[in-house]
């Protein structure tokens, strides 16, 4: 793979990682499938300084979708659930959670993050019967129903209080109108999403 090719994958606002060389050796002798790209330099860093690391395991699907996508929240080295696209949170009552969406971001395809393109990526995954293959526990209940307040503010209400909501909205991906529009996640073979990874 090129290293244009790796640009391509990076989505809305994702920072690349570097790491050290010595790190690099180790992971190399572990893993079989690293591709190193040098001279990706930090600002006021000499680029033969900082490699990149791209992971061409078609089985690790966490990788892919992490590298490649942004959700509402992270959760950070701490343990703590942390603002991604969306900058605050608040419950609005025990099943009505509203969420303000991060303003100036932007898809490698172009296209601004908002509430509506948002909204697509809500719908799409809440269309398939298991969306998340680690465990149903991540999927929303098919009744959660999302509000487009303004542009940059929506509104979720559970069909009943769901105390993991804020894990759930960890593992939902948000891609692009043009993402969703050129088949997503789904097979090629089965005209379907489920069990895409």
């Amino acid at each position: 793979m090129k290293l244009e090719g790796a640009r391509r994958f990076c989505a809305a606002g994702l920072r690349r990682r570097a790491i050290s060389l010595g790190a690099v050796v180790a992971v190399g002798l572990a893993l079989s499938k690293l591709v190193v790209f040098a001279g990706e330099g930090k600002p006021g860093k000499d680029a033969a300084d900082t490699l990149t690391v791209v992971d061409l395991s078609a089985l690790n699907w966490l990788s892919i979708t992490w590298s490649t996508m942004e959700e509402l929240v992270r959760v950070d080295k701490d343990g703590r659930t942390v603002p991604t696209l969306a900058t605050e949170w608040k419950w609005l009552d025990d099943r009505t959670i509203e969420f303000k969406l991060r303003q100036g971001v932007a898809f490698q395809d172009g296209e601004k993050f908002n509430a509506h393109v948002f909204r697509r990526s809500f719908d799409e995954v809440q269309r398939w019967k298991a969306p998340h293959p680690p465990g149903a526990f991540l999927n929303f209940a098919p009744a959660t129903k999302l509000s487009v307040v303004d542009d940059y503010t929506v509104r979720f209400t559970f069909p009943e209080p769901d105390a993991s909501a804020l894990m759930k909205f960890r593992g939902m991906h948000v891609g692009s109108t043009k993402f969703w529009d050129e088949g997503g996640f789904v097979h090629k073979k089965t005209g379907t999403a489920e069990g895409h990874w």
